[in-house]
């Protein structure tokens, strides 16, 4: 049987062409909106909780990166640049149809300075960003960000009653921790139950240490049922005249 007479074949055939040629339209139309001149960006719209990001850098980036039709627009480039801005610790970038493209960007909240340079986040991720302003000093390995920062927070709450903060956080390779109090006063807490050790600082704070706060050079936290002050030289301390232990509690071995 010849093709021609086969009106079954003939159906599926034209059925084929009429979608293949459906197929062929939608492509053009596509291909035509992308580059034409009747859709482009009339607005780039940026939202966000800003305070170190200046509208003017944000609207740049996005000057730079956004241009042209709203369909051919890179958007993952755009988030790209704007996720390298220093402050910028997460965009999304989104198209609002007919002409809009919306900027969603999520600053970095700064917590530390890094030793050797550089800022620490409330995510504990370090960055480099220009800044006057005065954080806490962080030294430690890299590695140890994270969980300085959220210890950062739990000690910070912990002290408040004191009415005071921490200027610097140590941490040794094996996570000894050493808090520097803004008045000056170390704090040797050690590696293992830190915020119990701070709490124990917190109520002799109030009993004991406040009124002689001014000649306290560190408190050593890591004993077992007290801890241990050294005083600054020169301070009065039952008639020595030097750098001495003056212990809440016998002397023992620290814990750690």
């Amino acid at each position: 049987m010849r093709l021609w007479d086969n009106a079954g074949a003939l159906k599926r055939i034209n059925s084929s062409l009429y979608l293949l040629a459906g197929i062929g339209l939608v492509a053009a139309a596509v291909m035509w909106m992308m580059n034409s001149p009747y859709f482009p960006v009339k607005l780039v719209k940026i939202d966000g909780q800003l305070q170190r990001l200046s509208a003017a850098q944000l609207q740049q980036t996005a000057s730079q990166h956004i241009r042209g039709n709203i369909f051919k627009a890179d958007l993952n480039e755009a988030r790209q640049a704007f996720e390298a801005l220093p402050w910028v610790a997460k965009a999304e970038v989104r198209r609002l149809w007919p002409d809009t493209v919306q900027i969603q960007v999520v600053e970095r909240k700064p917590v530390a300075r890094w030793e050797g340079g550089g800022l620490v986040d409330s995510e504990g991720k370090g960055f480099d960003a220009p800044s006057d302003e005065n954080f806490p000093i962080f030294a430690g390995t890299p590695g140890m960000r994270k969980i300085m920062v959220d210890e950062f927070a739990e000690f910070q709450a912990i002290l408040a009653p004191t009415g005071q903060s921490i200027s610097r956080m140590d941490y040794s390779p094996r996570s000894s921790r050493v808090l520097t109090l803004g008045n000056g006063i170390q704090l040797h807490l050690g590696r293992n139950e830190a915020s119990m050790r701070l709490r124990r600082f917190v109520q002799a704070w109030h009993e004991i240490l406040k009124d002689r706060a001014a000649d306290i050079r560190y408190v050593d936290l890591r004993y077992r049922d007290g801890f241990a002050v050294r005083y600054r030289q020169g301070a009065d301390n039952e008639g020595n005249d030097n750098e001495n232990d003056n212990e809440t509690t016998p002397r023992n071995q620290a814990a750690d």
